[in-house]
């Protein structure tokens, strides 16, 4: 999955998040975003995956401008990419086992195929006895580790993490690591920040 970004400007009322950025990603590509609190590295992520539109300049997917994008092409955007949120944003009336396969569920997998898939995900991650417990019985490590399983299951073309190993003991960032790195050497474009 290619990403090129040109002149791009974000501006929240006033305040710029970004300012000028012109950057090209490659398809299989590990990069890292660094800065400080309120540099923009979320800002960036989001223009990825098109939550965000910038304000000036332009943001192509595969050579497509999501400016222009149809509410079709969002979603199969979407589905190709795999996105670790910061506060992981997991579902609260669905246990982890519930959460990780959605992604699965929403792209039309079978049932069957899709529960071996989600059991081989989580055996991966080390969190199989977790899931079936909800997300507010979990602690803040164990919800990094299944934000990552659900960004990984349905092995997409792209995974964008936002601060994936913040707040985690050295354990949990070790695995986080392991796995994006697995991911990277498959092939899916990687983006951290």
């Amino acid at each position: 999955m290619n990403f090129t970004l040109e002149s791009v400007t974000v501006q929240y009322d006033a305040i710029p998040a970004l300012d000028g950025v012109d950057c090209t990603i490659d398809s299989g590509a590990a990069m890292l975003l660094t800065g400080a609190t309120g540099a923009g590295k979320t800002t960036f992520l989001k223009l990825l995956y098109a939550d965000v539109i910038p304000t000036d300049g332009t943001v192509s997917v595969d050579g497509n401008t999501t400016r222009t994008m149809k509410a079709r092409q969002l979603r199969t955007l979407r589905t190709k990419l795999g996105i670790m949120f910061q506060d992981a944003r997991l579902m609260p009336t669905l246990s982890v086992y519930e959460n990780v396969m959605y992604p699965l569920m929403i792209a039309g997998w079978a049932k069957m195929d899709a529960n071996k898939r989600c059991l081989e995900v989580l055996a991966d991650i080390g969190i199989s006895y977790i899931r079936d417990k909800y997300p507010k019985q979990l602690s803040g490590g164990e919800k990094h580790l299944a934000n990552l399983a659900r960004a990984v299951i349905h092995t997409p073309d792209c995974i964008l993490a936002d601060e994936p190993t913040g707040n985690v003991d050295a354990a949990t960032a070790d695995t986080i690591a392991r796995v994006l790195r697995q991911e990277n050497t498959r092939g899916a474009t990687l983006v951290i920040a």
